[in-house]
This record gives C-alpha cells, structure tokens and sequence, in this order.
C-alpha cells in the first residue's frame, strides 16, 4: 500500500513537473502562440558588424559591403550601437500580421517581451515563418534572422530560394541573402545556376540567383557566370548573365568581356550587350580600344550601334576622330554614317572637323545631319559655315535648313546678313 502511494505521489510531481516547464524548455514559437495578441518581441545576439540606433536604422557590415535599412540621418541620428536584435511582431487572431527588427540599445513598444533568446532558435524561428507565412510577413522575416551570430542559415535559405509556392519576392529575398550570409561561397553556385536556368521558373527570380551569382564572395560564382553568358545557345540565360557581368567591378569579369569582344563571334544580340557592359560604369580607354578594333568584325545592327555609342559615352579626341571616319565611309550604310555622325558630336568633335566633313561630303541627308551639328554648336565656326551654305550652296534644301538653322542664333552677323539675303532675291 505504501509503495502504491509513492508512485501515485511521483507521478503528480512528474506531471506537475511537466506541466510547468519553464520558458526555456519551451521552443520559441510556443511561447509566441501562447503570448496575448499585439505586440510581443525577443531579442539575441548579433553577429560582427551589425549595429543600430535601437529605433529608426540597422547598419551591416559583411567584407566590403555596407548596407542600411531604414531611415538614417547624418545630423540627427543616434550613434550606431553594436548590440542585440529586438524582433517585435504583430499578431491578431493568433497570427503573425507584421514583422520589425531593431538593433541597438534594448526598447520597448508596448510588447510583451519574452525576452533573450539564443540565436539558433532565433533565426529557426524566423525562417520557419519565412517558409510558411504570406506577404511581407515571409518577406521580412528573412533579414533579422540574418543578423544572428553564428548560425549558418544556407540550407533554410536554400529552401525558400527554390520553393516555387513562395512568393516571388520573398524567394528573391533568400537569394539575395544567400549571397550575402557569412557561410556565401563556392558550394553556392550549382544550385544558383540550377534555379537560373530553370526555364519552368518565374524569370525575375532567376535574374536574382545570376545577380546574386555574380557577386558571391572572392568570385566564386564567376567561373559558372562567364560559362552561362559565353554559351552560343543561352539565350536569355547568356544575355542576362552578360549584363550581370558588366555589373561586377571583378577583375575576372572585365577579362572576360575583353575576351569576348576581341573574338566578336557571339550572336548579335549577345554581343551587344558585351559590348555595351565593356564600356559603361569601369570602362577604360584600352577598353575602348578593343572595342574600336573589333569594328570590323562587327556585322549587326546591334553591336554596331552598342560600339558606337560605348565610343560617344566614353568621348575623347580618338574617339571624336574614329566615329567621324565612320561618318565619312561611303562603305557603310546612310544609318551607320548618321549615327556616328550625331555621336561624334556627343564625343566632343570639333567644328572645323564638321565643317571639313560637309565640304567633303556629297550625300544630303549628312549634309542635313551636320547642319542639324553645326546650328547646335553655336559657335563663330559654326555660324560662318551656316552663313556661307545659306548664301551659295548649290542645294536648295540645304541653304533653306541654313537659314532656318540661323533664325535660331543670337549672334549680331546674322540678322545683317539675312536681311542681305533678303535683298538680293
């Protein structure tokens, strides 16, 4: 009988035990489900180079990347403080309706606060709620849990990149973050390429994994980047990740823009866009260079037009002098030759260089093109040489466009010699 009464009497303690747990033997979205709804937050620990104002701002630091969320002001912002992530949310009806993260000194929005919670729950949590949420409620869960100290999120991360019922901005997220985690590299990059050419995929996130391909730490993703841009047959694929490329200040991808311009056998389309990303934003004049030297090659519209313009943008007295060659060959056709003409303009050619070429020239539609060049000059040189062509240019057309072109300009000479003109018809 005694013994039957002991284990009656262990048997409430264990139970009683049980059904008292303390808040840490509860997992973290237990003890969310059993707060009131409103508000309810907990913080943990961040990782090295996060910091925060505790209110308005989070400022993250990941090799030579900086970024900042939220609003902050030089003049009257808070120092940034290096310290826990307070994640509060939002809960009506038992759900989770909104997520905000703050960093920095600890505060209190009214929530109940569960207090600190270790990183790795943290961010399980977080991206669980990522995983099965909807709306922004997925969307922003991703950041904070980034914010986490030691904890390598990749495997969650990598779930939600390639889970098609996501929505398309929350996996746009995880890709973006996949990127930027601490753990980011090499392994990476089979399964960005595997997302990026999944043609059954939505375009927009495969744009997001080559984006994020590019920019993987040390240039691990380079080498699967410049093999999907090089590919004759990629299509969108090759394109897109041309134009990712020429986003990349890495050294390895302006080698191979130089690499493939030089062999100029991409498709048209294709190698425009080569083009076009070899001589904008870290353009130099050797780049140029290049692509004035494959001219030659150069058979389509597009690509003819992207050189043309990669040569103006860049401007420069040799490319001033190269885009008037091209205005001046009777070889090309009348678009080409106009096109260089208006870039030559645009690359800083000078008048006397334009007067030269009207001289010389015997096609009307350029000599109409370099009276359009010459009114838009406005300079002494200029005004003589529309002066002269309205007054004894053997074309018509071409004196009427001079003294139309001329009405325009302030210059005292002008009015003297049209009311001459006037005159002597």
């Amino acid at each position: 009988m005694i013994r039957r009464h002991f284990r009656a009497a262990t048997a409430l303690t264990l139970l009683s035990a049980l059904t008292s747990l303390p808040a840490c033997a509860q997992s973290l979205s237990q003890r969310i489900a059993r707060a009131p709804d409103g508000r309810v937050q907990f913080s943990f620990a961040t990782r090295e180079g996060v910091c925060g104002d505790g209110r308005s701002y989070v400022h993250m630091v990941s090799g030579t990347n900086t970024e900042f969320y939220g609003s902050f002001n030089d003049l009257s912002s808070e120092p940034c403080v290096h310290g826990p992530a307070r994640v509060v949310l939002d809960r009506a009806s038992g759900e989770v309706v909104g997520v905000r993260v703050f960093v920095g000194p600890p505060g209190n929005d009214g929530a109940a606060d569960l207090g600190v919670v270790s990183t790795h729950d943290a961010a399980a949590y977080l991206l669980d709620l990522a995983a099965k949420g909807e709306g922004a409620v997925a969307r922003d869960a991703i950041m904070p849990a980034m914010l986490a100290d030691s904890v390598d999120n990749e495997t969650a991360l990598v779930a939600l990149a390639r889970d098609q019922t996501r929505s398309r901005e929350t996996r746009r997220g995880a890709i973006s973050w996949l990127g930027r985690g601490p753990t980011a590299g090499g392994s990476l990059s089979s399964t960005l390429v595997s997302i990026a050419t999944d043609e059954t995929d939505n375009q927009s996130v495969r744009q997001q994994a080559l984006s994020t391909l590019a920019r993987l730490p040390g240039g691990a993703g380079m080498p699967s980047i410049t093999q999907l841009a090089g590919d004759p047959q990629g299509g969108w694929v090759a394109r897109t990740a041309l134009s990712v490329i020429s986003q990349s200040g890495d050294p390895r991808a302006r080698d191979y823009l130089r690499a493939v311009v030089r062999k100029a056998d991409l498709p048209d389309e294709a190698l425009s866009v080569a083009i076009r990303s070899l001589g904008q934003q870290y353009a130099t004049a050797s780049d140029i260079a290049i692509i004035r030297d494959a001219w030659p090659k150069l058979t389509g519209n597009r690509s003819q037009s992207a050189a043309i313009s990669a040569a103006a943008e860049f401007g420069g007295s040799v490319n001033a002098q190269w885009l008037l060659s091209l205005a001046r060959d009777m070889g090309a056709t009348s678009n080409t030759r106009r096109l260089a003409l208006e870039s030559a303009v645009r690359a800083g050619a000078a008048t006397s260089e334009l007067v030269t070429l009207y001289d010389r020239t015997t096609d009307p539609e350029m000599k109409d093109e370099l009276i359009s060049a010459l009114s838009q000059a406005a300079d002494r040189t200029s005004t003589d040489k529309l002066l002269a062509i309205a007054k004894s240019d053997e074309s018509v057309t071409a004196r009427r466009r001079a003294i139309s072109a001329l009405g325009r300009s302030s210059d005292p000479r002008v009015k003297v010699a049209l009311e001459a003109l006037v005159d002597r018809n």
